[in-house]
């Protein structure tokens, strides 16, 4: 990374802050807002938010999502009974991989990783297509979080990309079109710097009533700017972390009047790039590697597991490995219909870390 890109990354915060601004704009206009930056009140006793389920939603994104320990403690917690995400890597030699079995062959010893993040395919399960017709709308959310400042920032620096689902009719957008590119929502600076090779992720993919604030803010968005999007993404690039957890804060508060159906939920979770990384990190951790990962909910994987022999990725879209180009879509509705994952592109270039 060169001073051309901490520029552009100083312009993007400040960007990206007047895009908080504008958003919390739009809830406080639209939809009450009871202060921006500060825990909105829990849901009252007086309706359907007073349910565990809602409760625990509300708690998720207001604190426990920045709570990496959140997912051991999970089982423990009233209404806290979401699937988990579960990251696998895909290598074209040894199949599908998870957790330490990717190993560190290749790991660079040290230095900065400029990572670009790609949302190939969407693939709900047979169940999670109807559940998303029955409930008319879902959001996928992704973070990115440096776990080391830039030079010359005091603070570390985050990139939120959201998916907003806005089935016509209850229905979802065809196969080929479930596709989500956050380097989109994040104008020009497409990729995400980590100081030093080191970072966390999020991935969290809910399901909510089109009645709820949140959805009727898509609904808003997607009418100021005159358009009828399946699929709509709004990102906040390079933005300060302390902006994160006011992004996490207006999520809680703008989802927490409607009951959130999880497809899956993650909290912060350590990615590395290289070696200097792995080691600073103590705790559960998984490479950062370039290639396909799929990305799928806990309940699934003994499914996953035992139907993935045999099984590839071809054109970001899990099928039988002598698939042919020409059958790939139809193949992939087809194969592993009881599981629902995403396909993730990632690229990792790492470079010497700049003094």
């Amino acid at each position: 990374m060169n001073l051309k890109t901490i520029k552009a990354s100083r312009r993007d915060l400040i960007t990206t802050l007047s895009s908080i601004g504008a958003l919390s704009a739009i809830y406080s206009s639209g939809f009450p807002m009871e202060g921006l930056g500060q825990t909105s009140p829990k849901p009252d006793d007086s309706s359907e938010q007073s349910s565990p389920k809602a409760e625990a939603a509300y708690n998720f994104w207001s604190e426990d999502i920045r709570n990496p320990d959140y997912g051991t403690a999970r089982s423990i917690t009233p209404g806290g009974v979401a699937p988990r995400a579960v990251c696998i890597y895909y290598d074209k030699d040894k199949g599908f991989l998870t957790g330490s079995d990717i190993g560190d062959v290749g790991l660079a010893d040290r230095g900065d990783a400029n990572v670009l993040v790609n949302v190939d395919h969407i693939r709900p399960s047979t169940q999670d297509q109807t559940r998303f017709t029955n409930l008319d709308g879902g959001s996928l959310r992704i973070d990115l979080q440096q776990s080391t400042p830039m030079p010359s920032l005091t603070e570390r620096l985050a990139w939120t990309a959201i998916a907003a689902f806005l089935p016509e009719n209850k229905k979802l957008p065809p196969l080929k079109d479930m596709t989500f590119d956050p380097g989109t929502t994040w104008g020009k600076l497409t990729s995400v710097n980590f100081p030093k090779g080191g970072g966390t992720w999020t991935w969290n993919f809910f399901l909510q009533h089109r009645k709820s604030r949140w959805m009727q803010l898509f609904d808003t968005i997607c009418s100021s700017r005159g358009v009828l999007l399946p699929i709509l993404g709004l990102g906040f690039p390079a933005i300060a972390v302390t902006a994160l957890y006011t992004v996490d804060k207006i999520v809680a508060g703008l989802t927490k009047d409607a009951n959130t159906d999880w497809l899956f939920q993650s909290s912060d979770t350590y990615i590395y790039a290289t070696k200097e990384a792995r080691d600073s990190f103590e705790g559960s951790k998984m490479r950062l590697k370039q290639g396909m990962y799929v990305i799928i909910p806990n309940a699934h994987v003994p499914s996953f597991s035992r139907q993935q022999a045999g099984l590839i990725i071809k054109d970001g879209l899990i099928v039988p490995a002598n698939t042919s180009s020409l059958n790939v879509i139809e193949a992939a509705q087809q194969t592993i219909p009881d599981v629902t994952y995403i396909t993730v592109g990632v690229t990792a270039r790492v470079r010497p870390s700049l003094k």
